[in-house]
């Protein structure tokens, strides 16, 4: 796979930022020694989301869209790492509520390992205190379930080499998990994974309801553990 630098940011509606944050992206990238992506992930949009994502694709061969129809960012980040391009893939939220800062680290970091968890427990973070208390929970129970030592599963702010995750990518279900599932892979079949610090600023309210999320993250945490039992010794 050719050395370069493949940004993707999944997309559910997001017509009031996507050109601004989107070019934020692409000038800050473009200050790297390395051939560069961004790779736009439409899922489930109804505004003019797609819209504006194709009109910049089509001027900007630096930009590749595409748009599924349901919605869900983990079928969103599946499609985007099928569609990689380069060696480091690197997941931002397109409200880019973590400093850009991340980008340079993660680029520097995948020099040497297979992965980088940016995380918010170990930098600062200005969230509201219910969603604190919500993540650091679910981090929690995670660790103590399946022996990851992570303190940050949100889908933002983390890399990968890509193909070191390509082959799990069949793994990767359609919602919000597919961190989880991702790392859980790496770690077993012996991947190196860097955790770092990263600012987070949250600039709007949660675009998922936080009660069927959280049914649906305990859900998959489950299945996880019972997977991880069939695993060890």
């Amino acid at each position: 796979m050719t050395d370069g630098l493949t940004v993707f940011m999944p997309l559910y509606n997001e017509e009031p930022i996507l050109d601004e944050n989107a070019r934020k992206v692409l000038d800050y990238v473009a200050r790297f020694d390395l051939p560069f992506e961004l790779i736009l992930g439409s899922n489930g949009s109804t505004d003019r989301t797609v819209e504006i994502g194709e009109a910049m694709a089509a001027v900007r061969p630096d930009v590749v869209f595409f748009h599924v129809e349901l919605r869900g960012p983990g079928q969103a980040f599946a499609e985007a790492l099928r569609r990689a391009k380069y060696s480091r893939f690197v997941c931002l939220d397109a409200d880019l509520s973590f400093e850009m800062a991340f980008l340079d680290n993660a680029v520097r970091e995948l020099e040497n390992a297979d992965a980088v968890v940016g995380s918010k427990q170990l930098g600062q973070q200005s969230r509201p205190l219910l969603r604190i208390i919500a993540s650091g929970t679910f981090i929690w129970l995670t660790n103590l379930l399946t022996g990851m030592p992570f303190r940050d599963y949100s889908i933002g702010a983390k890399a990968y080499r890509t193909e070191k995750v390509l082959p799990f990518v069949h793994l990767v279900d359609r919602h919000t998990f597919y961190t989880q599932e991702m790392l859980f892979q790496l770690v077993r079949h012996g991947a190196s994974v860097k955790e770092i610090p990263v600012t987070c600023e949250d600039r709007r309210q949660s675009r998922f309801n936080l009660f069927h999320e959280g049914f649906y993250r305990y859900g998959k945490l489950f299945g996880l553990w019972l997977r991880s039992l069939r695993r060890r010794p």
